[in-house]
């Protein structure tokens, strides 16, 4: 049988064919002319190798980190404003410590924040305990209120937090709510929402999407801070979405997140405060304007519990790969331990063998988990890295008291970090994220009793009976492991 090519049908099925080879080959090619880490590159051409048109499509949706020369645009201008404002900063890394000082240097460049010697921060190991007290600190403000939050949810004492909020408008404070369009989409559609709007308190959705948007910028971009600054005196920042965790992704079978903040005082407000002007200009359509900080916060700080501190942000635009950089350095000067709390674990093949590293060297490295993740995928490519880690003499501890959302890396018992960043590829390379870097004994020594009592409800991965799980087990963790780097 001979085709014809007068015929429709194969006129059509010639012109798929073509295009297929066409879209799977301009991805190619674009991935080969864009810097990708290699299992990335590799994941992208699999996937469109298969699947040439989902791949095509996610490719330019999801593909590359982009803006968009809109937010772009601005986000250079901005940036030009913070290193004016802060242009004396690297003359603050001599407060940390003397070992610590060239981790300081590093952070400095990285995050343009200066390090700040006189704040107080206390540590909230408590959902419940701390939307308590951010509800009292709302209904004591007198002046501003400005938040920025990933997930704003209703239900429970996230909707106290909101009822707070509108007390304080009527009152006369000014407030200002950022939110992320993706992550908060059902507070933005919520009655709640509509009442902000009345009743006078400045919503705004931080990076909207549209077909329109997606087009020209990644999607999947996210604005995964969390931060609260009452007053322009007393700040919040940790792991805690604007959730109750009572009534979030109850559906999830994984048990109520647990998670844990800071309350700040002293010098590290202002440089919160600013980071949520930044992201409010950046990365909103707003033309509200947004105050300058304007408190005098000299002594407006516990000098029992003084810490030297300094805000690390990260996010595109700014400084590329900020988090795995600081991440990698603090490891790397570990002499005693290593304690690392993640809700996801997929940190790549450099941070994996850093860890390895750190446990060969006879550093004891403890890695705590939650055993049950609201995201399957994500857990079982996180196994994968379990066998080499196990091998080193890391210590994987599995949470099964629910799910463990706590963000925070401890060095020797001085150093944490502390704040919003996953150990995944998300965290790294994509979205805005804050990290908290304490050159703190007392901090840390906090964080680390924290870190005990989630051991206490936790089961160590035995090596031996490891190697004995089933092949199957081993399948779903290599599939997974293949597409991690699209996760």
């Amino acid at each position: 049988m001979f085709f014809s090519f007068s015929e429709p049908s194969t006129i059509v099925g010639l012109a798929a064919i073509l295009l297929q080879i066409a879209l799977t080959v301009g991805v190619i090619l674009r991935v080969m002319l864009t810097r990708h880490p290699p299992g990335s590159s590799f994941a992208w051409i699999l996937l469109t190798a298969i699947l040439p048109y989902v791949g095509f499509i996610l490719y330019l949706l999801f593909g590359e980190r982009t803006l968009g020369r809109w937010h772009a645009r601005k986000l250079r201008k901005e940036m030009r404003k913070r290193r004016q404002i802060f242009r004396h900063i690297m003359h603050t890394q001599a407060m940390a410590p003397e070992k610590y000082r060239e981790l300081a240097r590093l952070a400095t460049r990285l995050g343009k924040f200066p390090l700040t010697k006189r704040s107080s921060l206390r540590l909230l190991d408590d959902s419940e305990e701390t939307l308590t007290l951010l509800i009292r600190d709302i209904d004591n403000a007198k002046e501003l209120i400005a938040m920025e939050f990933y997930i704003w949810d209703v239900g429970g004492k996230a909707d106290d937090v909101s009822a707070a909020l509108i007390r304080a408008a009527r009152r006369g404070v000014q407030c200002y709510i950022l939110v992320d369009a993706i992550g908060s989409s059902r507070f933005l559609s919520s009655d709640w929402a509509r009442m902000f709007i009345y009743e006078g308190i400045h919503l705004e959705k931080a990076l909207p999407v549209s077909l329109f948007s997606a087009l020209l910028s990644r999607a999947d971009i996210r604005l995964h801070r969390k931060i609260a600054v009452i007053d322009y005196r007393i700040a919040y920042s940790g792991s805690l979405n604007m959730v109750d965790p009572q009534y979030f992704k109850k559906n999830a079978n994984v048990g109520q997140w647990v998670d844990a903040m800071v309350r700040a005082k002293g010098e590290i407000v202002p440089n919160l405060y600013h980071l949520i002007h930044f992201d409010w200009k950046v990365l909103t359509d707003s033309e509200v304007v947004f105050p300058e900080f304007k408190a005098d916060i000299q002594n407006d700080f516990d000098t029992a519990d003084q810490a030297t501190v300094m805000i690390v942000p990260s996010g595109p635009g700014t400084t590329n790969d900020a988090n795995q950089r600081l991440i990698l350095e603090a490891i790397h000067q570990a002499k005693k331990s290593i304690e690392i709390v993640s809700p996801y674990f997929i940190p790549g093949e450099a941070l994996a063998l850093a860890i390895q590293n750190a446990a060969l060297k006879e550093v004891k490295v403890t890695l705590l988990l939650p055993e049950k993740s609201d995201a399957s995928m994500v857990n079982y490519a996180a196994q994968r890295y379990f066998d080499d880690l196990l091998k080193s003499g890391v210590h994987i501890l599995r949470y099964h008291q629910g799910m463990l959302h706590t963000k925070s890396i401890t060095i020797d018992g001085e150093l944490s970090l502390f704040g919003t960043v996953n150990m995944d590829m998300r965290s790294m390379h994509l979205n805005y994220e804050l990290m908290l870097l304490v050159f703190d004994e007392g901090f840390s020594k906090k964080v680390s009793a924290l870190n005990a009592s989630y051991s206490e409800f936790s089961s160590e991965i035995n090596l031996f009976l490891w190697y004995k799980r089933s092949v199957f087990e081993r399948m779903k963790e290599g599939a997974s492991y293949l597409l991690s780097p699209l996760l």
